[in-house]
């Protein structure tokens, strides 16, 4: 499976971020944990690893597409957030962060700051109408939206396989921050 780095990470994850491919490519060949979700044709694999050398972690985002491992996201934790999530499994890694520093997501009438692998009902099949992030400010964000909308005899509904928006302004100063 060749590894394919999207628009998206080279963006903001690269040149924002400062994530390398190195770094990107030894969590995915050997990370320390690894979690998939595959439903209906997606699959997403999200990889944790230590970066050698530290006590950060990096968490991948990546989905399939045909014979490609499409690179998505990549985030660097530091140990502090790493310690508060008290594991180092990748979905709930990205959870903590998402918490931290991501801006709230409203799906029908769900509102948080991380979705993940959920069916939420809305008014609309639209996702335009159904999604809302809460973001008044106009802050810089990155966002990861995998969601399917659906209708059946109860109406419209909302499957989300993993949703959060984080504001990368305030991500990238607490990155940028000494640790004593």
């Amino acid at each position: 499976m060749a590894t394919v780095y999207t628009e998206l990470f080279q963006r903001e994850c690269e040149n924002r971020f400062g994530v390398t491919r190195d770094l990107v490519r030894d969590a995915i060949a050997q990370p320390d944990k690894e979690q998939r979700l595959a439903s209906q044709g997606l699959t997403l694999i999200l990889y944790s690893k230590k970066i050698p050398g530290s006590d950060d972690y990096l968490v991948v985002s990546t989905h399939v597409q045909g014979q490609d491992l499409m690179v998505d996201l990549a985030f660097r934790l530091k140990k502090d957030l790493v310690d508060e999530a008290k594991t180092t499994l990748p979905f709930p890694l990205l959870q903590a962060l998402a918490l931290q520093f991501g801006l709230p997501v409203k799906i029908g009438d769900r509102e948080g700051k991380f979705v993940y692998n959920e069916i939420i009902p809305t008014t609309s099949r639209d996702v335009k109408k159904v999604l809302r992030i809460n973001n008044p400010d106009g802050r810089p964000l990155v966002s990861s939206i995998w969601v399917r909308m659906l209708q059946n005899n109860m109406g419209f509904l909302a499957q989300c396989a993993l949703v959060f928006c984080i504001d990368s302004q305030a991500y990238a100063s607490w990155l940028e921050k000494k640790q004593w």
